[in-house]
């Protein structure tokens, strides 16, 4: 496969802003829709009006606002994969555990049809993934590298954002985990790998290892 950048087009529910991605490469016209969160129809139009057909859903982690829209989003496609990584795959059907019902809106999803580990390789929709687990947001949080983009890019859930990192206060958290995990996998990349982010805009591994003021280079 030749190197080239996806096309990536950002969907942001409005309760917790947090960021949903549909990922297509170039001239192919299938993706993949990463964390679908709590406004799944604005995902399924978007898509749509692409005349895209999704291959898969990828998440990053089981807490509710990145998995609220998985159930909506397999009624509309049902042959679509289910990808969430092994260690937080109970949390899509446990209320509890995916923080939906201390919210007071309690959630459940499909379960998945694929689970994956770190280290893990994924060809999907003529993209060519590898996972990375990095825990200490949620205990079994995983980030897409999406591995012949140019410049390189990296889906990575609420484990960094620009100037930030994240929670480390809900169940399963762990500031050392999180921070040895962007220490070892995201801050060995190459500098201008793009980093898309679960909440807020996109940033870079260069920025972050020079003024991230949680966790520095």
């Amino acid at each position: 496969m030749e190197r080239s950048h996806p096309r990536v087009w950002t969907v942001i529910s409005t309760m917790f802003q947090q960021n949903c991605y549909v990922v297509a490469p170039d001239e192919v016209q299938e993706c993949i829709i990463i964390d679908p969160g709590l406004e799944p129809g604005k995902v399924i139009r978007l898509v749509s009006a692409q005349n895209l057909t999704p291959k898969a859903v990828l998440i990053t982690h089981g807490h509710a606002d990145h998995i609220a829209g998985v159930e909506a989003i397999s009624r509309r496609w049902p042959n679509i994969d289910i990808v969430v990584g092994a260690n937080d795959a109970e949390k899509l059907t446990n209320a509890r555990l995916n923080l939906s019902a201390d919210f007071g809106f309690p959630l459940t999803t499909p379960p998945p049809t694929k689970l994956v580990n770190d280290r893990d390789r994924l060809v999907i929709a003529g993209l060519e993934l590898v996972v990375y687990e990095i825990p200490g947001h949620s205990a079994g949080h995983v980030i897409y590298v999406v591995t012949l983009a140019e410049p390189p890019l990296v889906f990575v859930g609420d484990v960094i954002f620009a100037g930030s990192v994240g929670r480390t206060d809900f169940p399963g958290g762990s500031f050392d985990q999180l921070a040895a995990g962007i220490r070892s996998k995201i801050y060995s990349l190459a500098d201008n790998t793009e980093l898309w982010p679960g909440h807020g805009e996109p940033t870079t591994v260069g920025r972050e290892k020079r003024t991230n003021p949680y966790v520095r280079g």
